[in-house]
């Protein structure tokens, strides 16, 4: 299903998290060359590990609300570009704490896979900036005002964030793709059981929409996620745990050969 992004079946992303950028609270004065040069060397490893893609995201910048400014996304463009330049075999998405339309202008100017919108893309949502509102609307006529091809996929539910008026997963995905746009899902539980019940209702009702695991895979489980879903993107597993932590380049050849044995069994 993910065949038209990925030359490989069960396609199997890392995150790479951005230090603090320019203009973030937690920015402390680090060049911007020496962030772009860190993020490179992380894709590295996971390139070395086998991985089929990474999704930029800049995590560092926490705390976020719903929209960047203009230097957010001439950063992420910057380091997205270096990326995409120094390892054009791995597919590259892009995830902006949590503004959709910069996702889309970052993915757009480098060329970028896919945009992954986590927060709120349909329905609204209380989290730790206060009330989040569905950007689907936004973030479509965006995507059609500037002429982006990188699709939308979009989280239906974010763990991090308590949903007002909560719907069955399959419901609430079914929403993201026929009234929201979105052209595949991620799907991420409280944790990996509730992720795989979410799975297989999502996949039930939507047989055809591309579905990715978004959290809670480690080395012991991904077999098992992605038996359900069409792909996988890791994060805090490969780093200890904790997203501010450098990858590990054991854990992530060690995800990375589960990875592998899943496809195998096929």
């Amino acid at each position: 299903m993910l065949s038209q992004w990925f030359s490989v079946t069960k396609p199997a992303l890392a995150m790479v998290q951005l230090r603090p950028l320019p203009g973030s609270y937690r920015y402390a004065g680090e060049p911007l060359a020496a962030i772009i040069d860190a993020a490179l060397a992380e894709t590295a490893i996971l390139a070395d590990a086998g991985f089929d893609g990474v999704q930029l995201q800049n995590m560092g910048d926490n705390p976020s609300t719903r929209h960047v400014g203009p230097e957010t996304v001439a950063y992420m463009t910057a380091t997205a570009l270096a990326i995409r330049q120094a390892f054009p075999a791995l597919s590259l998405s892009i995830l902006v704490n949590w503004d959709a339309e910069a996702a889309i202008a970052v993915a757009d100017a480098s060329g970028a896979d896919f945009v992954r919108i986590e927060h709120t893309f349909t329905g609204v949502s209380v989290t730790s900036w206060g009330f989040s509102e569905a950007c689907c609307h936004e973030a479509t006529r965006f995507q059609r005002r500037i002429g982006a091809k990188a699709p939308i996929f979009a989280d239906v539910y974010e763990p991090h964030a308590v949903p007002l008026a909560r719907l069955p997963i399959d419901v609430a995905a079914h929403a993201a793709v026929f009234e929201g746009g979105a052209e595949g899902l991620f799907v991420t539980g409280g944790d990996f059981q509730e992720s795989m019940e979410w799975l297989a209702a999502v996949r039930e009702r939507l047989p055809d929409v591309p579905l990715l695991l978004g959290g809670g895979a480690t080395a012991d489980n991904v077999g098992q996620g992605l038996a359900v879903a069409d792909g996988v993107v890791v994060a805090t597993w490969i780093k200890h745990g904790d997203m501010r932590n450098a990858v590990d380049p054991e854990l992530a050849r060690r995800f990375m050969d589960a990875v592998t044995q899943a496809r195998n069994a096929r």
